[in-house]
């Protein structure tokens, strides 16, 4: 209820294919919709984040922003259709982690993102929290750790899919605590929770927002949150450092992509719309409602920062942490 509540009041237009005309050749940009399309579900976090950046970038450009959800493939599908869309400025993705990790992944399968995309702005981060079901008998990290180094194979961590956050969490855990955790990916966060709920897979590194409510509400147990601090709507759940096992931070990252080759112009103005929107008030406090930190990076500082997260996931693919990515898959 909460979640369609969030959606309600965060409107997008709809429905409106993105027109393929050079954008520099018709003067001032925009001069018509725009297109932000999304790699999940409507109603998971990356859908929320899309719906509020939309809103600011169609107050700030003074133009309408086009909500398309297209799911599949970890965001493959989304990302595959705007490196593929015309560079103009027009079609955008709203990305996450997992357009970084799966073509390191799978190489053969999807193109690097930064061959594929320009980035554009990076608008918020989020840890997740780690949640337990009450069938695992553990509540904390450390006695999760001791019932997979006891079993291996036996405690099996849930995800939206591979690539995802929710996913690689797992994969740093598993490494810096030397435990073997069977990986379930599911095709979204929606799916992942629902079995997680009904103790068919054990654990889950879940959004803020969901995990909590499930924790609070006595469903699940909070042991930990992934940031490198506290998290501040939920001081009282330790970050995976504090609960012994520091390296295996993580976080959710949004940000806003365009097809290689937008000219710089269009990416510059299209970043101080996202820029200035989310400097706000009203942009900010939007974003904590959905439990996402507000950020404000352009095109060169964005460009940096996917070029450290992509040479991070690199380093563990050829330590093998990557090999068994794919786990098992949900029925």
């Amino acid at each position: 209820m909460r979640r369609r509540a969030i959606l309600a009041g965060l409107p997008a237009v709809l429905g409106v294919g993105a027109l393929r005309r050079p954008a520099l050749a018709q003067g001032a940009f925009p001069d018509r919709p725009l297109r932000l399309v999304v790699g999940f579900a409507p109603g998971g976090p990356t859908d929320l984040l899309a719906r509020v950046a939309a809103r600011s970038m169609s107050a700030a450009l003074g133009a309408s922003v086009v909500v398309e959800n297209r799911p599949g493939a970890s965001g493959g599908v989304a990302a595959g259709l705007v490196a593929r869309a015309p560079a103009d400025g027009y079609t955008l993705l709203a990305n996450v982690v997992a357009d970084i990790v799966t073509p390191v992944i799978e190489p053969a399968a999807r193109e690097p993102l930064l061959k594929a995309l320009a980035p554009v702005a990076l608008v918020g981060t989020a840890p997740n929290v780690l949640v337990l079901h009450p069938s695992l008998g553990a509540s904390s990290v450390a006695e999760v750790v001791e019932i997979a180094r006891r079993r291996p194979g036996t405690v099996s961590y849930g995800s939206a899919g591979i690539g995802t956050v929710s996913h690689l969490s797992g994969v740093l855990l598993s490494a810096v605590s030397g435990a073997e955790m069977l990986h379930v990916p599911y095709n979204g966060t929606a799916a992942a929770q629902t079995d997680l709920l009904t103790g068919r897979v054990s654990m889950m590194f879940d959004n803020l927002d969901n995990g909590l409510s499930n924790a609070r509400a006595g469903r699940l147990r909070a042991v930990a949150v992934t940031g490198r601090e506290r998290w501040f709507a939920a001081p009282e759940v330790p970050t995976v450092a504090e609960a012994g096992f520091p390296g295996s931070e993580m976080l959710s990252v949004f940000g806003v992509m365009a097809p290689a080759g937008t000219p710089a112009p269009l990416l510059e103005r299209l970043a101080a719309g996202l820029v200035d929107a989310s400097r706000t008030e009203a942009t900010r406090e939007a974003l904590r409602r959905i439990s996402i930190e507000p950020a404000s990076l352009g095109p060169a500082e964005y460009g940096r920062t996917l070029a450290a997260e992509t040479a991070r996931w690199e380093r563990l693919a050829a330590d093998g942490r990557l090999g068994e990515a794919a786990g098992r898959r949900a029925p």
